[in-house]
C-alpha cells in the first residue's frame, strides 16, 4: 500500500511539473509572439528594415489615408530636386473647395480661388488628414489626378513596392473624389498596399525626410483659423514602455480598410521602429483598437528584444576566409565594413550571430588593400536567418581586414608546382 501511495504521489508530482512546464512554455510563447488583433501587422527597425514581427504582412489591403504618406514623400522629392518649394502657392479649384467641405470626410475648409502654400497643405494633410489638401498637392505636382496617380505608382516601384496600387493622393475611394475621380476605374477602387510595403514607404520617408516627425508629433495645429486636431492617440502616451515615445506617423480609416495606423517610436530618443497595423476593429470614429494593438506591438518589441551593435571591423562566425592565391598570405579574414545594428531577443550575445555568404565570393588578386570587398553575407541567430523589408536589405558587406602584398615569383612558382601534385 505504501509503495502504491508513493507511486501515486510521484506520478502526481510528475504531472504537476509537466503542467507547470506547459504553463511556462505557454507564457514564453506568448512573450515571443504577441497576438495582434488586426488583419495585417508588421514591426521593423526604421534604419535597417529588419523585421521584428509580422502577421499577413505581404497581403495587399486598402490603406485609406495612410496613402497620404506617399503624397508627402513625392512632395519632398520634388523639393529636393528643386522642382517645388515649401513656399510655392497652390490655387484651389471649385471642385477641391467643394470636396473640402463634404460631409463625412476629414478635411480643413479650402476657399475656391484662394492660394495656400505647399507647407500649409502638407501640415493639413498630415495633422488633420485633410483629403482635399492632399489632392491639391497632387494636382500642383502632376497637373491632373490621373497623372499624379501614375506618378505615385511609378514612385512606389522605384522604392521596391510592386504589388500595391494607387488611384489618388488622399486614399479616398475613387467615387468619393467627385469630379476628380479617374475615368474607366471602378467607383469603389481604393489604394492598396501590404503592411510590409507601408513599412517600406515609411522607412524611406523617415530616412529622406526625417523632420516629418516635427509635423506628425503635433496633436493640434491651426489652419487659417481652423483648429486641426491630430488623430494619433499614442502621442504623449508614456505608458507604452519605459522611455518609449511615439512621434508619428499616419492613420487611415475606411469601410474597406477598417482602422489602420502606421506608427513611429523611439526608446530614449534612439532605436526607432516602425509599426503597421492594418484592418483593426473600427466600431466608431473614436474606437481606440488600432492604437491599443500598436501599443501592444511596440511594448513587446522594446521589452523582449534589444539591438546589438556589430562595430565596423567585426568578424562573423560562419563567414569563411577570403582566398588570395597569389598573396603573401593566401587567406585573410573578412570583417564588417560598417557599424550595423541587429535586433535579437534579450540575453542574446553578439557571438551568437552567425553569417553565410549570399554568393560565393570571388578569389581576390594581390596586392589587396585593406577594406577590399569580399562579398555580402546574410546573418542568422540560432540558425534562423534574419529577415528584412526591401529587396537589397539585410546584406552585410564584408571586406578584407588588412592589406596583403603579392608573394614573390619563387613562392608563386612553388605553389604552382605543388598544385600539380
Amino acid at each position: 500500500m505504501k509503495h502504491r501511495l508513493r507511486f501515486l504521489t510521484a506520478l502526481m508530482g510528475f504531472f504537476c511539473v509537466l503542467a507547470l512546464s506547459v504553463s511556462v512554455d505557454a507564457k514564453t510563447q506568448a512573450a515571443e509572439t504577441p497576438n495582434i488583433y488586426a488583419k495585417s501587422a508588421i514591426a521593423v527597425d526604421a534604419q535597417t528594415g529588419q523585421i521584428l514581427y509580422q502577421k499577413n504582412a505581404n497581403e495587399p489591403r486598402a490603406i485609406a489615408s495612410i496613402s497620404k504618406l506617399m503624397t508627402v514623400y513625392i512632395v519632398h522629392q520634388r523639393i529636393k530636386q528643386n522642382k517645388l518649394a515649401w513656399g510655392d502657392k497652390v490655387k484651389i479649384s471649385a471642385e477641391l473647395a467643394k470636396l473640402s467641405t463634404a460631409s463625412g470626410l476629414t478635411n480643413v475648409p479650402l476657399t475656391a480661388g484662394r492660394s495656400y502654400s505647399v507647407r500649409q497643405l502638407v501640415n493639413a494633410t498630415l495633422v488633420e488628414s485633410a483629403n482635399a489638401a492632399a489632392l491639391a498637392l497632387g494636382q500642383k505636382i502632376a497637373g491632373t489626378p490621373a497623372k499624379f496617380a501614375a506618378l505615385m505608382n511609378k514612385t512606389a516601384r522605384s522604392i521596391g513596392i510592386h504589388d500595391g496600387k494607387f488611384y489618388n493622393a488622399s486614399g479616398l475611394t475613387n467615387k468619393l473624389t467627385g469630379k476628380l475621380a479617374l475615368k474607366n476605374v471602378s467607383g469603389n477602387a481604393e489604394n492598396l498596399l501590404s503592411a510590409s510595403d507601408v513599412a517600406l514607404l515609411a522607412k524611406n520617408i523617415l530616412k529622406k525626410f526625417p523632420r516629418i516627425t516635427n509635423i506628425t508629433r503635433q496633436t493640434t495645429a491651426n489652419f487659417y483659423g481652423t483648429r486641426m486636431t491630430g488623430h494619433n492617440q499614442l502621442i504623449d502616451d508614456h505608458s507604452i514602455a519605459n522611455g518609449v515615445r511615439v512621434d508619428g506617423l499616419k492613420t487611415g480609416t475606411s469601410d474597406k480598410a477598417g482602422a489602420s495606423f502606421v506608427g513611429s517610436a523611439t526608446e530614449n530618443g534612439k532605436h526607432r521602429i516602425i509599426t503597421v497595423v492594418l484592418g483593426a476593429r473600427n466600431k466608431s470614429a473614436s474606437d481606440p483598437a488600432r492604437f491599443i494593438q500598436t501599443a501592444k506591438l511596440m511594448r513587446w518589441v522594446y521589452t523582449t528584444q534589444r539591438p546589438i551593435k556589430l562595430a565596423a571591423g567585426s568578424t562573423i562566425s560562419g563567414v569563411g576566409k577570403a582566398q588570395i592565391p597569389d598573396g603573401k598570405q593566401t587567406t585573410t579574414l573578412p570583417v564588417t565594413k560598417s557599424n550595423q545594428w541587429v535586433w535579437a531577443s534579450k540575453g542574446t550575445r553578439a557571438s551568437q550571430i552567425s553569417g553565410k555568404y549570399v554568393n560565393k565570393p570571388a578569389k581576390l588578386a594581390s596586392p589587396t588593400k585593406k577594406g577590399t570587398l569580399v562579398g555580402n553575407a546574410h546573418l542568422s541567430i540560432g540558425g534562423k536567418r534574419l529577415q528584412y523589408i526591401g529587396h537589397s536589405a539585410g546584406k552585410f558587406v564584408m571586406v578584407t581586414d588588412k592589406s596583403v602584398k603579392k608573394a614573390n615569383l619563387f613562392v608563386r612558382l612553388w605553389r604552382a608546382i605543388l598544385r600539380l601534385f
